[in-house]
C-alpha cells in the first residue's frame, strides 16, 4: 500500500485540489484508492459527493486512524488541515510514505513554507529517508516575478525535492465543481495541465 499526504500548515495553498486530483488519477489507473479527508472544511468529501458514479470508484473516509487493507494495488491519500504543529504534526507525517507540500507564489506563503519545510525536514523518519518530501509550486502564472522568486526558492531547498509547478487556471475550478480529475476531463483542454502533473506522478511512482 502506498500512503501519500498532502500537507502545509498554511491555509489556502491548494492541498485539497492536489489531493482530489491525485485520488482521481490513481482510481483511473486502477488503484484501489481511499481519500481521507481530515480537513474540518470537508472539501474533499464534498467533491466525492458530486463525483459521477460512472467514474472509477474512490473510497472516502474522515478517520485518521482508519484501518486499511494492505496491498500493492492500494493507495491512500490524506488531505490534511492547515495549522498543524508540534507532536500532532509529527504524528500525521508518520502516517505517510510520501509527503507533498504545495506552495503558493506569494511572500507570505513562501515565508510560511520555509518554516514548515524546515520543521518537516528535521523529523526522524525524514532524516532517515523513510519518508520522502516533495514540493509543488501551485497556482502559478508563468513569467511573473513572484513565480520566478518561488521557483528559485524551491530549487534551493535542500533535503526535499522540488517536483513541478501547476498553473493557475479554470480547469481546477471545473474539477472541483464536477467531481472529476484533470486526467478525466477533455484531453485538449487539459493538455498543459497533464504535462505539469507528469513529474509528480512519476515521483510518486504511480
Amino acid at each position: 500500500m502506498k500512503s501519500i499526504m498532502v500537507i502545509n500548515q498554511k491555509g489556502g495553498s491548494g492541498k485539497t485540489t492536489i489531493a482530489i486530483n491525485l485520488a482521481a488519477y490513481c482510481a483511473q489507473r486502477g488503484y484501489q484508492t481511499t481519500l481521507i479527508d481530515l480537513d474540518p472544511q470537508e472539501s474533499s468529501t464534498e467533491w466525492l459527493s458530486v463525483r459521477p458514479i460512472s467514474k472509477s470508484k474512490i473510497n472516502g473516509s474522515k478517520q485518521f486512524n482508519k484501518t486499511l487493507k494492505k496491498g500493492k494495488n492500494r493507495v491512500v491519500i490524506y488531505d490534511v488541515p492547515a495549522a498543524i504543529h508540534g507532536p500532532r504534526l509529527e504524528n500525521y507525517i508518520k502516517k505517510a510514505e510520501m509527503v507533498v507540500v504545495p506552495v503558493m507564489p506569494s511572500p507570505i506563503d513562501m515565508r510560511a513554507a520555509r518554516e514548515f519545510i524546515q520543521r518537516v525536514r528535521s523529523m526522524g523518519p525524514v532524516i532517515r529517508n523513510r519518508i520522502k518530501v516533495g514540493l509543488v509550486a501551485n497556482r502559478c502564472r508563468a513569467y511573473t516575478n513572484i513565480f520566478s522568486e518561488l521557483d528559485s526558492y524551491l530549487l534551493k531547498e535542500k533535503g526535499v525535492k522540488y517536483i513541478t509547478a501547476f498553473r493557475d487556471n479554470t480547469n481546477y475550478i471545473k474539477s472541483a465543481r464536477t467531481g472529476l480529475g484533470i486526467f478525466e476531463m477533455g484531453e485538449s483542454a487539459t493538455a498543459q495541465d497533464r504535462e505539469e502533473w507528469k513529474p509528480l506522478v512519476r515521483w510518486l511512482e504511480l
